[in-house]
Protein backbone atom coordinates (compact mmCIF):
# COMPACT_ATOMS: atom_id res chain seq x y z
CA UNK A 1 0.00 0.00 0.00
CA UNK A 2 2.87 2.16 0.85
CA UNK A 3 4.44 1.74 -2.84
CA UNK A 4 1.20 1.96 -4.19
CA UNK A 5 0.86 5.54 -2.19
CA UNK A 6 4.38 6.68 -3.08
CA UNK A 7 3.79 5.76 -6.93
CA UNK A 8 0.12 7.86 -7.23
CA UNK A 9 1.66 10.60 -5.12
CA UNK A 10 5.22 10.82 -7.28
CA UNK A 11 2.24 11.00 -11.00
CA UNK A 12 0.56 13.46 -9.46
CA UNK A 13 3.96 15.53 -8.63
CA UNK A 14 5.07 14.97 -12.44
CA UNK A 15 1.61 15.28 -14.19
CA UNK A 16 0.90 18.53 -12.13
CA UNK A 17 4.63 20.27 -12.37
CA UNK A 18 4.25 19.57 -16.34
CA UNK A 19 2.84 22.29 -17.56
CA UNK A 20 5.20 24.43 -15.14
CA UNK A 21 8.52 23.07 -16.55
CA UNK A 22 7.10 23.52 -20.49
CA UNK A 23 5.80 26.85 -19.58
CA UNK A 24 9.75 27.67 -18.41
CA UNK A 25 11.57 26.42 -21.80
CA UNK A 26 13.28 29.79 -22.73
CA UNK A 27 13.44 28.44 -26.62
CA UNK A 28 10.13 27.72 -28.44
CA UNK A 29 8.94 27.06 -32.50
CA UNK A 30 6.95 28.57 -34.59
CA UNK A 31 5.02 27.58 -37.37
CA UNK A 32 2.47 30.02 -39.47
CA UNK A 33 1.06 30.34 -42.34
CA UNK A 34 -1.64 32.87 -44.00
CA UNK A 35 -2.24 35.98 -46.85
CA UNK A 36 0.39 37.87 -48.05
CA UNK A 37 -0.97 41.28 -49.42
CA UNK A 38 1.04 43.47 -51.58
CA UNK A 39 1.24 47.76 -51.16
CA UNK A 40 2.28 50.70 -53.04
CA UNK A 41 3.83 50.11 -56.51
CA UNK A 42 4.00 46.26 -56.19
CA UNK A 43 0.54 46.02 -56.43
CA UNK A 44 0.79 46.69 -59.90
CA UNK A 45 2.58 44.11 -60.74
CA UNK A 46 2.09 41.86 -58.18
CA UNK A 47 -1.16 40.11 -56.46
CA UNK A 48 -1.72 39.07 -52.90
CA UNK A 49 -0.42 35.38 -52.45
CA UNK A 50 0.33 33.77 -49.32
CA UNK A 51 3.44 32.82 -47.21
CA UNK A 52 4.71 29.89 -44.85
CA UNK A 53 7.05 30.90 -42.00
CA UNK A 54 9.07 28.88 -40.05
CA UNK A 55 10.72 30.81 -36.39
CA UNK A 56 12.66 29.95 -33.64
CA UNK A 57 12.47 32.26 -30.44
CA UNK A 58 14.95 32.74 -27.13
CA UNK A 59 13.23 34.14 -23.71
CA UNK A 60 15.78 35.10 -21.35
CA UNK A 61 14.82 34.64 -18.27
CA UNK A 62 11.03 36.52 -17.06
CA UNK A 63 11.59 39.20 -19.81
CA UNK A 64 8.81 40.79 -22.02
CA UNK A 65 11.69 40.42 -24.44
CA UNK A 66 11.62 38.00 -26.81
CA UNK A 67 14.27 37.09 -29.95
CA UNK A 68 12.67 34.83 -32.80
CA UNK A 69 14.45 34.23 -35.89
CA UNK A 70 12.58 33.57 -39.32
CA UNK A 71 12.93 31.99 -42.35
CA UNK A 72 9.83 32.43 -44.92
CA UNK A 73 8.70 31.62 -48.35
CA UNK A 74 5.82 33.72 -50.56
CA UNK A 75 5.02 33.60 -53.59
CA UNK A 76 2.55 36.34 -55.46
CA UNK A 77 0.88 35.74 -58.84
CA UNK A 78 1.63 38.53 -61.56
CA UNK A 79 -0.65 40.88 -62.73
CA UNK A 80 -2.50 40.97 -65.77
CA UNK A 81 -0.97 44.76 -66.11
CA UNK A 82 2.26 43.53 -65.81
CA UNK A 83 2.37 40.41 -67.96
CA UNK A 84 0.68 42.87 -71.11
CA UNK A 85 3.16 45.38 -70.05
CA UNK A 86 6.14 42.49 -70.24
CA UNK A 87 4.62 40.95 -73.23
CA UNK A 88 5.15 44.86 -75.45
CA UNK A 89 9.04 45.13 -73.89
CA UNK A 90 9.70 41.55 -74.45
CA UNK A 91 7.93 41.27 -78.06
CA UNK A 92 6.75 37.67 -77.53
CA UNK A 93 4.09 36.14 -75.56
CA UNK A 94 3.81 35.81 -71.86
CA UNK A 95 1.05 33.60 -69.89
CA UNK A 96 1.36 34.30 -66.39
CA UNK A 97 4.43 34.94 -64.24
CA UNK A 98 4.93 35.16 -60.64
CA UNK A 99 7.00 36.80 -57.93
CA UNK A 100 8.68 34.70 -54.85
CA UNK A 101 10.33 35.71 -51.86
CA UNK A 102 12.69 33.70 -49.37
CA UNK A 103 13.45 35.58 -46.57
CA UNK A 104 15.67 34.98 -43.37
CA UNK A 105 14.80 37.65 -40.66
CA UNK A 106 16.06 38.25 -36.61
CA UNK A 107 13.45 39.98 -34.46
CA UNK A 108 12.55 41.46 -31.22
CA UNK A 109 9.18 41.19 -29.82
CA UNK A 110 8.27 43.26 -26.95
CA UNK A 111 4.83 41.48 -25.41
CA UNK A 112 1.73 43.34 -22.84
CA UNK A 113 -0.55 41.20 -21.09
CA UNK A 114 -4.04 41.80 -22.11
CA UNK A 115 -5.96 39.26 -20.13
CA UNK A 116 -5.14 35.83 -18.34
CA UNK A 117 -3.82 33.63 -21.45
CA UNK A 118 -3.95 36.11 -23.70
CA UNK A 119 -1.38 39.07 -24.27
CA UNK A 120 -0.33 41.42 -27.34
CA UNK A 121 2.90 41.81 -28.89
CA UNK A 122 5.29 44.09 -31.32
CA UNK A 123 7.39 42.88 -33.30
CA UNK A 124 10.73 44.68 -35.68
CA UNK A 125 13.65 43.11 -37.15
CA UNK A 126 15.80 43.19 -40.28
CA UNK A 127 16.98 40.58 -42.74
CA UNK A 128 17.49 39.20 -45.65
CA UNK A 129 15.66 39.01 -48.83
CA UNK A 130 15.79 36.99 -51.97
CA UNK A 131 13.24 38.06 -54.54
CA UNK A 132 12.85 36.30 -58.02
CA UNK A 133 10.18 37.41 -60.77
CA UNK A 134 9.69 34.62 -63.84
CA UNK A 135 7.45 35.00 -66.78
CA UNK A 136 6.35 32.52 -68.76
CA UNK A 137 4.69 31.02 -71.92
CA UNK A 138 2.61 28.21 -71.87
CA UNK A 139 3.73 25.04 -74.38
CA UNK A 140 0.94 22.92 -75.57
CA UNK A 141 2.36 19.42 -75.52
CA UNK A 142 0.90 16.00 -75.71
CA UNK A 143 -2.19 14.26 -78.39
CA UNK A 144 -3.45 10.79 -78.79
CA UNK A 145 -5.71 8.41 -80.35
CA UNK A 146 -6.25 5.18 -79.64
CA UNK A 147 -9.43 2.68 -80.42
CA UNK A 148 -9.36 -0.85 -80.04
CA UNK A 149 -11.75 -4.04 -80.81
CA UNK A 150 -11.79 -7.76 -79.57
CA UNK A 151 -13.92 -10.87 -80.67
CA UNK A 152 -16.17 -11.82 -77.89
CA UNK A 153 -17.74 -9.07 -75.82
CA UNK A 154 -14.81 -7.15 -75.32
CA UNK A 155 -14.51 -3.15 -77.39
CA UNK A 156 -12.26 -0.50 -76.04
CA UNK A 157 -11.95 3.09 -77.60
CA UNK A 158 -9.66 6.10 -76.01
CA UNK A 159 -9.22 9.27 -77.41
CA UNK A 160 -7.69 12.86 -76.93
CA UNK A 161 -4.34 13.02 -74.13
CA UNK A 162 -3.73 16.79 -74.25
CA UNK A 163 -2.03 19.08 -71.86
CA UNK A 164 0.34 21.84 -71.50
CA UNK A 165 3.85 22.67 -70.65
CA UNK A 166 5.85 26.21 -69.40
CA UNK A 167 8.35 27.96 -70.95
CA UNK A 168 10.59 30.82 -69.11
CA UNK A 169 10.46 33.46 -71.21
CA UNK A 170 12.24 35.94 -68.70
CA UNK A 171 13.78 35.54 -64.84
CA UNK A 172 15.19 37.74 -62.53
CA UNK A 173 16.06 37.08 -59.02
CA UNK A 174 18.43 39.04 -56.40
CA UNK A 175 19.19 39.23 -52.85
CA UNK A 176 18.66 42.70 -50.70
CA UNK A 177 18.43 44.14 -47.43
CA UNK A 178 15.20 44.85 -45.87
CA UNK A 179 13.36 45.42 -42.50
CA UNK A 180 9.52 44.49 -41.00
CA UNK A 181 7.94 45.62 -38.19
CA UNK A 182 4.22 44.68 -37.20
CA UNK A 183 1.57 43.25 -34.03
CA UNK A 184 0.00 40.25 -32.65
CA UNK A 185 -2.23 38.63 -29.86
CA UNK A 186 -1.04 35.42 -28.90
CA UNK A 187 -3.69 33.22 -26.78
CA UNK A 188 -2.37 30.29 -24.53
CA UNK A 189 -3.50 26.64 -25.50
CA UNK A 190 -1.75 25.08 -22.43
CA UNK A 191 1.62 23.17 -21.91
CA UNK A 192 3.73 25.94 -22.70
CA UNK A 193 1.42 26.38 -26.50
CA UNK A 194 -0.07 28.85 -27.97
CA UNK A 195 -1.60 30.13 -30.61
CA UNK A 196 -1.26 33.57 -32.13
CA UNK A 197 -2.39 35.86 -35.40
CA UNK A 198 0.17 38.43 -36.66
CA UNK A 199 0.31 41.02 -39.11
CA UNK A 200 3.89 42.30 -40.57
CA UNK A 201 4.71 45.13 -42.73
CA UNK A 202 7.80 44.17 -45.12
CA UNK A 203 10.21 46.22 -46.89
CA UNK A 204 12.81 45.30 -49.36
CA UNK A 205 15.08 47.86 -50.46
CA UNK A 206 16.00 47.40 -54.02
CA UNK A 207 15.98 49.84 -57.09
CA UNK A 208 12.28 48.98 -57.29
CA UNK A 209 11.26 49.25 -53.30
CA UNK A 210 9.05 45.84 -52.92
CA UNK A 211 6.21 46.41 -49.87
CA UNK A 212 3.97 43.90 -48.38
CA UNK A 213 1.92 42.84 -45.96
CA UNK A 214 1.48 38.92 -44.59
CA UNK A 215 -1.12 38.48 -42.26
CA UNK A 216 -0.72 34.94 -40.55
CA UNK A 217 -1.94 33.08 -37.84
CA UNK A 218 0.24 29.99 -36.60
CA UNK A 219 1.29 27.74 -33.30
CA UNK A 220 3.83 28.41 -30.86
CA UNK A 221 5.41 24.92 -29.33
Amino acid sequence: MRILAATALLAMTLLGSYPALAQQSPVHWELMGGYSDTLGQTANYLQGGYVLDLGMSYTPGSSPLDLRFDLSYAEHSATISYINSAQQTLGTQVDYGYGTLVVANAHVLYHVPIANGVRGYGIAGVGAYYTRIELDQALPFGYGYGYGYGYGYGYGYGCCGYGYGEAVVASHGVTNFGWDAGFGVEFAAGYGRSWFIEARYQRVNSMATLEYLPIEIGMRF
